[in-house]
């Protein structure tokens, strides 16, 4: 994944974008992203007419640098503001924002990445079907490659240990309800979790219509469904031994609309190096 030419640092009439203007395009969306996140209203209407008259730009060129940001936010596993699809025509300039701006605001990041509205549930979201991220997107530049290595989405999804068993919880019933629905109740009381994951190397045994076997890994992330996810030694070591059984369930954007897509065997396209 990367960006074309960076059509976003320039206005339509050629004026080029500034640091200062792009460090306040790039703070507001993430004020505004930080109010959707948590459940509180916002007018983005208002933020527009105050970005215009900080900065004298037209509101579409706002709105296409907004797009720009949603696709950098997306290239290091964010939840971007739904009103403004990525464009992937961002420049450098931009991702260097991006770069100052999460740098600047560690609890943002850590809020946008572990939403405290979610970590609060009684219960774990209801997951409905997804689909992985088919968007055609250009070679990253060098330095847009740098910056997913310093807010490496993987990494961090790894290491949110709560937010990986929020996933797991939603994952089970998942199973279970996937299996009731096509009749087979006798196999959904059987889903359990993999005691302990280290050692079966998934997080849910489980099992296909006809009976067949599921070992299942659990990848969870408040990013969208291109961001990569890193198996363990232990999970490579099962989907090598039983790739026909080896599954793993992608839940993406599970502080919002909770979705999930299956990668069966885990093919190497879909796992970050």
């Amino acid at each position: 994944m990367g960006h074309r030419r960076a059509v976003g640092d320039s206005a339509i009439n050629g004026k080029t974008w500034n640091e200062a203007e792009q460090d306040l395009v790039v703070g507001d969306y993430l004020v505004m992203l930080d109010k959707a996140m948590t459940g509180r209203a916002y007018d983005p209407a208002n933020h527009q007419r105050a970005l215009r008259f900080v900065t004298n730009r037209s509101g579409g060129a706002i709105t296409f640098l907004q797009g720009e940001i949603s696709a950098v936010l997306t290239l290091v596993g964010l939840p971007t503001l739904k009103d403004h699809p990525p464009r992937w025509d961002f420049g450098d300039g931009l991702v260097e924002a991006v770069d100052r701006c999460l740098s600047a605001r560690p609890g943002v990041l850590k809020d946008l990445a572990q939403p405290p509205v979610l970590l609060g549930r009684a219960a774990a979201p209801v997951l409905a079907e997804g689909a992985p991220s088919r968007a055609p997107h250009a070679p990253a530049s060098p330095r847009a490659e740098r910056l997913v290595a310093k807010f490496d989405p993987a990494v961090r999804d790894q290491e949110a240990r709560m937010l990986a068993r929020i996933g797991v919880a939603a994952a089970l019933v998942h199973e279970q309800r996937r299996l009731e629905d096509r009749g087979r109740a006798d196999l959904a009381v059987q889903v359990r979790l993999a005691q302990p994951p280290a050692d079966e190397g998934c997080d849910l045994v489980s099992f296909s219509r006809t009976g067949a076997p599921r070992r299942i890994v659990v990848k969870t992330t408040t990013g969208g469904p291109a961001t990569p996810f890193r198996l363990a030694p232990a999970e490579e070591a099962l989907r090598a031994a039983q790739p026909e059984a080896f599954v793993v369930h992608r839940l993406y954007d599970v502080a919002r609309e909770a979705r999930v897509f299956r990668v069966r065997g885990a093919r190497d396209e879909a796992v970050s190096a």
